[in-house]
């Protein structure tokens, strides 16, 4: 296919124009520095293009999150055809649809629009017979784009102009996101040499704004965000209209030996495009105009040097640079760029931007201000670099938990405005044909006032999400006749409470925007006033009232500290996995044991769906009977979340070890003391009633030992008195279960211990080391998955290399890797592997 290079275009007459810039990081520190050549593109008038075959190709998401809105969509299309027909009576048009892996549709190919447009024509009604099914897999529907296009390019038609409008309102998630996004990243790539463009069209929050943005880019169209199906038309039709032109040949603009990056902006065709090597620009018209800019990072010598070159952190090269790394997923470097405009106004919008949705937005800004300049003036732009140090909504938390006891939430306006991202599950269970089979009893509110008091927080381990749990007070009463159940066994249980989840952050996402609040203590007031998180009315007193309702405002502050260190990981799953190990040998000691309570009365009490702790537990199910069909009616749809494991080079994650009693059965063998005989199926629990001698078993050949047995087996040789090796005293020293540890060393020495004070040291001790990791993951594992979580990237200061599943498999041979690890991605830092895979979460959308 003919291109032509763009010093054909650049007049030489015209010289560069030079600015430089610096970037800066969160904490105003000059971290690169950059200088910036700009050149004109122009377009010689001899060289006119043609009008070209112009072959439109279509492709629609009728995934089942499009439910209710798919009718709507097809009849904007078939408008927008009646359109195109009067535009330009030549156009071809091909619509290809999809939905789950394996369920794609080439409903009609280059088909003459006029054919199409005849009154109830066979393509009319492929079109309206389009309905919605399952899931979403993209790359299958621009194979069949990419075959058209290869067939029908020839030396005849070389010059055919195709523009392929790619629409989704979510993740390509099937078969698995990260085999979705290689294949459709190398599919953009092979169609970059055909004279094609790619506009993306997302119609949802929840569409994957990362990959849409970054296809368009390589496919030298727009990615547009459409909010309604008007929208999806709009868009439709402005890449249609491009079709109706002359356009010039593809433009391609190589990147000079010394620079590191190029964009191409052009206000006329609205295309902003960035690369860093050979950049190829399509679609545009003989009157476009345009500027290159080519970016060259130099040293800070050479910076301060080259004082006859202007510094602007604000130029339009700045904020291009900005919009195209976002595209390419470079979103730190992209906000680093952001706070060197010093553009105060922009700043506090977007630069705690992580999750798709927010970098959507932030995108679409970036946009609005190169392409109207003017809106520049309605921002507040400081002279120097303002550092944000807001408190970060993992600060807000720890602080709320140490000072719960003096603050009350209004629950009437947390349940107003939270947003639900899970599934919704109701009590009970189904039947063989799934009916829903309600529990026995259920629970009646007790306090029913406005206010509750602040509720208990959960971070999740691995992923960016936070959730609080409600405590109310509840009667358990009878499903039929309400009747209250006031004792069983014995036991009293007019003091019940009841939990609430509410996630406040899923997946980087919060959903809620406030909280309203009243403080009974002054000095928790003068705390969140200093941290600034009070909204305190302008004419309002500046002082404490506990009569007061105050308001924290949780969509200003940053996810996480902009100060946060991440470096600070060595040694730490090490601590973990041991903690871990310890922790569950322990947990299979009491499972079933009660400090309190015999052995009838907890059979009892589960009767009644009370725990051991009278926690309640009712049975619950999913709504929906029929995950499949709920899928393909919307009710239910799916979005990536990532989920991040920290391991060592020998160890992928805590997931690898054993369950306490399977690894007990695994390495171990037990007799009893009086008679010597051996104990089928072993499990820890017997310990507590007989006093059984441990020894390791006969291992078979077949079996093999990993790392993880050479870790868990130095643990249980200490716990069961086979090798005094310290490593039990060693934990439990460092989390003060000096109890436990007592009683083991009698253990140890042979001697008897009583089996009441053993359970009660069992318990103290596992409280201790569920809090001691709690702490650990809170300090310093959870900021680092809170930033991976939301962005799916590794911060910067990490600079760590990243594997692929073949890639560290083949470095680390130890490391075994389940299905959904393979998927992942892997950062090794020393000894330390951290990793990131995503995976399919299913939601309740509420559509029906």
């Amino acid at each position: 296919m003919a291109t032509q290079k763009t010093s054909e275009y650049l007049s030489k007459k015209l010289d560069t124009i030079a600015t430089k810039f610096t970037l800066y990081n969160y904490d105003g520190e000059a971290k690169k520095y950059y200088l910036v050549d700009s050149k004109p593109f122009i377009y010689q008038p001899e060289n006119l293009g043609k009008a070209t075959v112009a072959h439109s190709i279509i492709i629609l998401d009728r995934s089942g999150s499009m439910y209710g809105e798919i009718e709507k969509l097809k009849e904007y299309l078939l408008k927008l055809l009646t359109l195109d027909e009067y535009l330009n009576s030549e156009l071809i048009i091909t619509l290809i649809s999809y939905s789950s892996v394996g369920d794609v549709k080439c409903h009609f190919q280059r088909i003459p629009i006029t054919e199409i447009m005849q009154s109830n024509s066979k393509y009319q009604q492929e079109i309206k017979k389009i309905h919605v099914t399952g899931c979403t897999c993209i790359s299958q529907s621009l194979e069949i784009a990419k075959s058209l296009i290869q067939e029908f390019t020839n030396h005849e038609n070389e010059g055919e102009l195709t523009a392929i409008s790619l629409h989704t309102d979510g993740f390509a998630n099937d078969p698995s996101y990260n085999l979705e996004l290689k294949k459709i990243e190398k599919i953009a790539e092979g169609l970059n040499k055909f004279n094609v463009i790619i506009n993306t069209i997302s119609y949802s929050n929840y569409a994957d704004f990362k990959l849409l943005s970054k296809l368009s880019n390589l496919g030298s169209g727009n990615c547009i965000q459409a909010n309604n199906v008007k929208q999806v038309y709009d868009s439709l039709y402005q890449s249609n209209k491009l079709l109706t032109s002359s356009v010039i040949p593809p433009v391609e603009e190589t990147l000079t030996k010394g620079y590191d990056y190029q964009v191409f902006v052009s206000q006329t065709a609205k295309k902003i495009l960035g690369s860093n090597y050979t950049l190829k620009i399509r679609g545009l018209k003989p009157e476009d105009k345009g500027i290159f800019y080519k970016y060259r990072e130099i040293s800070a010598e050479e910076y301060k040097n080259l004082t006859d070159i202007p510094t602007s952190q604000t130029d339009e090269s700045v904020f291009a640079f900005i919009k195209t790394n976002l595209a390419e997923g470079n979103l730190n470097l992209a906000k680093y760029a952001l706070i060197s405009t010093f553009d105060a106004t922009l700043t506090q919008i977007h630069s705690k931007a992580l999750t798709n949705l927010q970098i959507m937005n932030f995108s679409q800004d970036i946009e609005a201000v190169i392409f109207n300049p003017k809106l520049l003036k309605k921002h507040d732009i400081l002279s120097t670099f303002k550092v944000n140090n807001k408190v970060s909504i993992l600060e807000l938390i720890d602080i709320l938990e140490a000072n719960k006891k003096s603050i009350i939430i209004n629950l009437k306006h947390l349940e107003k405005n939270y947003q639900r991202k899970g599934l919704k599950r109701v009590d009970g269970k189904r039947d063989e044909e799934g009916n829903l089979i309600k529990p026995a009893l259920k629970t009646v509110t007790i306090d029913s006032g406005e206010y509750v008091p602040m509720g208990k927080f959960n971070i999740n381990r691995n992923t960016a999400t936070i959730n609080m749990l409600i405590k109310r007070k509840v009667k358990l009463v009878t499903q039929d006749k309400g009747k209250q159940i006031s004792e069983v066994a014995g036991i009293l249980i007019n003091d019940l409470n009841q939990y609430n989840n509410y996630t406040l952050v899923s997946d980087g996402e919060i959903n809620i925007n406030s909280l309203k609040i009243k403080i009974s203590n002054e000095n928790t007031f003068n705390l969140l006033k200093e941290k600034e998180l009070l909204t305190i009315e302008k004419n309002s007193p500046n002082e404490f009232d506990f009569t007061k309702e105050y308001e924290i405002n949780f969509t200003d502050l940053p996810l996480v500290s902009f100060q946060q260190s991440y470096n600070n990981l060595e040694g730490i799953f090490e601590q973990i996995i041991k903690l871990q190990v310890l922790n569950s040998l322990i947990s299979a000691h009491i499972k079933e044991e009660s400090d309190s309570y015999s052995e009838k009365q907890l059979t009892e009490l589960k009767k009644h769906y009370l725990s051991k702790n009278l926690y309640l537990n009712f049975p619950t199910t999913n709504e929906y009977t029929d995950l499949k069909e709920a899928l393909n009616n919307g009710s239910v749809d799916t979005r990536i979340s990532y989920k991040i494991d920290l391991g060592d080079t020998q160890i992928l994650n805590t997931s690898k070890l054993y369950s306490a009693n399977k690894f007990l059965d695994r390495l171990y063998q037990g007799c009893e003391e009086e008679t010597g005989e051996i104990i089928e199926n072993i499990t820890f629990d017997m310990i507590l009633d007989k006093k059984i001698i441990f020894t390791h078993k006969t291992l078979s050949k077949r079996t093999k030992i990993t790392e993880v047995d050479e870790l868990m087996k130095t643990i249980y040789d200490n716990f069961l008195g086979i090798d005094n090796n310290g490593s039990v005293s060693e934990i439990l020293n460092s989390i003060k279960a000096h109890s436990l540890l007592k009683l083991l060393e009698k253990k140890w020495q042979d001697e008897t211990i009583n089996k009441d004070e053993f359970i009660t040291a069992l318990t103290q001790a596992k409280n201790k080391l569920n809090n001691h990791l709690e702490n650990l993951y809170r300090q310093q594992i959870c900021p680092l998955v809170f930033y991976i979580g939301s962005t799916g990237l590794i911060p910067d200061e990490l600079n760590i290399k990243a594997f692929t599943a073949e890639e560290i498999s083949a470095n680390y041979p130890n490391l075994k890797l389940s299905k959904s690890e393979q998927e992942g991605t892997f950062f090794v830092a020393k000894n330390t592997v951290i990793t990131v895979y995503p995976h399919n979460v299913y939601y309740t959308t509420n559509k029906r």
